[in-house]
C-alpha cells in the first residue's frame, strides 16, 4: 500500500503540472477548432455624442471579427450578430483626433467574440455652428429666346444655415435654382434652397432655415408699357365727427408693364388697400401697387407710393333749448329775468357738440356792475376750444335789479 502511494506522490508537482498543461493543450484544440472567421464586416455606432458637436468623418467598419459558437457549432454568424460601439462622453471636441477603443459583443446568444479588428479609431468632433444672414440666390439658367424676363423677387432675402462648424464655414449662400419655360410663364412658387461653397458646389450635411423661399419672376412674350395714374384704395371711415378733407399721393403718375392683353385697357394703378378707420387725424401710408395680374411696375422695380389721407373734423350746427342763469350777482339786489331759456345754436366740429350734454348746458347773462334799474343783457355760453356760440334766440334778455328793501326798526318798549 504505501509503495502505492509513494507511486502517486513521488514528484507529485511535476505530475499536477503535467495534467494541467495536457487539460489545456486539449481545451486549446478543442476551442480552436470551434473558432470561426466572420467574412463580412459591422458598422461602429458611436455613444454619447454631445449634441453640441457631431463627428467629423464616418466611422471605419470593423473586420476580422473572429467568434466562438455555443452550443450550436453548425450555426452561423451574420452581420445582425455582433455590435461594435465607441464612447464619445469623454472626448474634446477641441481636442482634435482622439484614440477611441472599439468595443465588439455579439447580440446573439449563440456567439461569443474572440477577436477583432481594428481594436481603437481615431476621431474627430466638429462643433455645431449656426450662422445668419446667408443670402439667397435665384439661378435661372438660360433664357429662351423671345422673352423678356424681369428680376426675381425671392422672399426671404437671407436664411440661417446649421451644422458642422468646417461645413458651415464654407456656405457663401443658398441657391433656389428655376427654370424659365419657353411658353413664358411667370414664376411664383417656393423653390427648395441648396447650400453652397464659392465655387458652387452643394455642401452637406447642412440645415437651411428655412428650408425653401418664394422666388417670383415675372416673364413677358409680348412687352407693353405705359404711364397711368396712381388711384388710392381707402378703406373704412374716419371716428364719428371727422371727415376726409383731402387725399394726395406721390408720385403721381408711375409706369407699367405687361403682356399687351393684360395691360389693354387700364387706366389707373390702384394702390394697396389703405385702412382709416376710426381715424382723428391726418393718416400717412407708404404703399405698393395692386396692379392686375400679369402687369408689374417697370422694369421690375418695386415702387412705393406716399399717399396722405386729411383728416379734419366736421363742421356742424346744433340748437339747445337752454336755461338762463346770472353771472356777477351782488348782495343785496334782487334780480327779475323777463325770459328764463333761450335757444342757442352751438357750431364747431361735430364730435365736439356730440359731447355737449343738452341738460346741463346754459347761457349766461353777466350783470356784475350793474345797479337797480332794466337792463338789457346779451346772452354768452361758456364752450370748450372750437366751439362757438352761433346765436341765441333772443340774443339778449331784459333783467330787472331792485334793492332789497331793509326790514323795519322794531318799536321800542
Amino acid at each position: 500500500m504505501n509503495r502505492v502511494l509513494r507511486l502517486f506522490t513521488h514528484n507529485w508537482p511535476l505530475k499536477l503540472a503535467a495534467v494541467v498543461l495536457a487539460t489545456m493543450l486539449y481545451v486549446g484544440l478543442v476551442v480552436s477548432q470551434s473558432i470561426q472567421d466572420f467574412p463580412g464586416s459591422v458598422r461602429i455606432q458611436p455613444r454619447n455624442e454631445p449634441s453640441t458637436a457631431h463627428l467629423a468623418a464616418n466611422l471605419p467598419r470593423v473586420t476580422g471579427i473572429r467568434y466562438t459558437s455555443i452550443g450550436a457549432a453548425s450555426a452561423l454568424a451574420s452581420t445582425d450578430s455582433f455590435q461594435a460601439t465607441i464612447d464619445l462622453a469623454n472626448v474634446d471636441p477641441n481636442a482634435g483626433p482622439t484614440y477611441v477603443a472599439i468595443e465588439v459583443e455579439s447580440v446573439d446568444p449563440r456567439f461569443q467574440v474572440v477577436d477583432f479588428e481594428p481594436k481603437g479609431v481615431l476621431v474627430t468632433l466638429d462643433p455645431v455652428k449656426s450662422r445668419s444672414g446667408i443670402p439667397v440666390k435665384v439661378i435661372q439658367g438660360e433664357i429662351p429666346s423671345g422673352l423678356d424676363v424681369r428680376p426675381a423677387v425671392v422672399t426671404p432675402e437671407t436664411v440661417t444655415v446649421r451644422g458642422l462648424a468646417s461645413v458651415v464655414d464654407r456656405v457663401a449662400e443658398v441657391q433656389a435654382n428655376v427654370v424659365i419655360e419657353p411658353s413664358g410663364l411667370d414664376i411664383d412658387r417656393d423653390v427648395e434652397l441648396i447650400p453652397v461653397d464659392a465655387l458652387g458646389d452643394r455642401l452637406t450635411p447642412v440645415d437651411v432655415s428655412p428650408t425653401t423661399a418664394h422666388v417670383k419672376i415675372a416673364v413677358f412674350s409680348n412687352l407693353e408699357s405705359r404711364p397711368l395714374p396712381v388711384t388710392p384704395v381707402l378703406s373704412g371711415t374716419p371716428a364719428t365727427g371727422y371727415q376726409v378733407t383731402a387725399i394726395t399721393v406721390e408720385p403721381l403718375l408711375v409706369s407699367v408693364e405687361g403682356d399687351a392683353d393684360a395691360i389693354l385697357g387700364l387706366t389707373q394703378a390702384d394702390t394697396e388697400t389703405i385702412q382709416i378707420s376710426g381715424a382723428t387725424q391726418d393718416v400717412v401710408k407708404d404703399v405698393g401697387l395692386s396692379l392686375p395680374e400679369g402687369v408689374q411696375p417697370a422694369g421690375g422695380v418695386d415702387v412705393q407710393v406716399r399717399v396722405t389721407v386729411t383728416i379734419r373734423p366736421m363742421a356742424a350746427t346744433r340748437d339747445f333749448d337752454a336755461g338762463i342763469v346770472l353771472t356777477g350777482r351782488q348782495a343785496g339786489l334782487d334780480y327779475s329775468l323777463s325770459i328764463d331759456h333761450a335757444i342757442a345754436t352751438i357750431g364747431g366740429p361735430l364730435a365736439d357738440i356730440d359731447r355737449i350734454d343738452p341738460a346741463l348746458f346754459t347761457l349766461s347773462a353777466a350783470v356784475g356792475g350793474l345797479g337797480p334799474g332794466t337792463h338789457e343783457v346779451t346772452l354768452d355760453a361758456n364752450l370748450t376750444a372750437g366751439l362757438s356760440l352761433v346765436t341765441s334766440d333772443p340774443p339778449t334778455v331784459k333783467v330787472t335789479i331792485t334793492v332789497i328793501a331793509s326790514p323795519s326798526p322794531s318799536a321800542a318798549p
